[in-house]
């Protein structure tokens, strides 16, 4: 059956450079200028996959991924943002949308990370193979509020590559959501020391040590070739 994809963003070249990106790849491509008109569609269309402006104006990307929770739809979030960071971002990974990607972005970006988030609803423990399998299942499991299965499986990713930042930033997060500011910078600073250049990390790490602390701007960790 043919995926169904909303597009949600009030750029006309941002929706028309997704919409091209896709096209490719012969899903049914939905378009919406506003969070309002995005809600709309999805009461009338079952959608597979929304992606989704963090910024717009009206309702915002985070009003409108509570508005789609709350009123029971189930289709995957991907959160579209300009900033390099999300913001309330262990609200929206307990609201179900833990993908996200930065602006500006190439065309094989969005094509790789909607294969991903959509073959990672039919991933099971007995299809892990390698690092990226077991990665998207630990993601996977966060989506279903099962974060001890979760961290089970990040941990499991860092056995099979133990240079690699990003489980030890979802890790980070997940303790963030338990409270635990000291082990989500332990896992911060981990991810750091594997790879200085992770931004992600860099950013929660330097909010979290901030003496104000807050979890606005936790950053799960993004695809963008820009530097912020």
């Amino acid at each position: 059956m043919t995926k169904k994809i909303l597009i949600v963003d009030d750029e006309k070249n941002i929706r028309m450079t997704l919409k091209h990106s896709l096209q490719s790849e012969k899903y049914d491509i939905y378009m919406a200028v506003n969070g309002e008109e995005a809600l709309e569609k999805i009461a009338k269309i079952k959608m597979d996959l929304v992606l989704l402006d963090i910024k717009m104006p009206g309702l915002t990307g985070m009003e409108v991924l509570r508005k789609i929770r709350n009123r029971g739809y189930k289709s995957d979030v991907i959160m579209m943002t300009a900033y390099g960071s999300v913001e309330k971002a262990v609200e929206a990974m307990k609201l179900g949308a833990i993908d996200f990607i930065s602006k500006p972005f190439t065309h094989e970006e969005i094509r790789t990370i909607v294969k991903e988030v959509i073959e990672r609803n039919n991933l099971g423990k007995e299809d892990l193979e390698d690092f990226n399998d077991i990665l998207e299942y630990s993601k996977k499991c966060i989506l279903k509020n099962q974060y001890e299965k979760a961290r089970k499986y990040l941990k499991l990713a860092i056995s099979k590559e133990m240079d690699l930042p990003d489980p030890h930033n979802l890790l980070g997060i997940l303790d963030e959501y338990d409270g635990n500011i000291d082990m989500a910078q332990k896992h911060y600073r981990a991810a750091l020391a594997l790879d200085p250049s992770y931004e992600p990390a860099s950013r929660n790490l330097n909010r979290t040590i901030q003496m104000s602390y807050t979890r606005q701007g936790a950053d799960l960790g993004g695809r963008s070739d820009e530097n912020k």
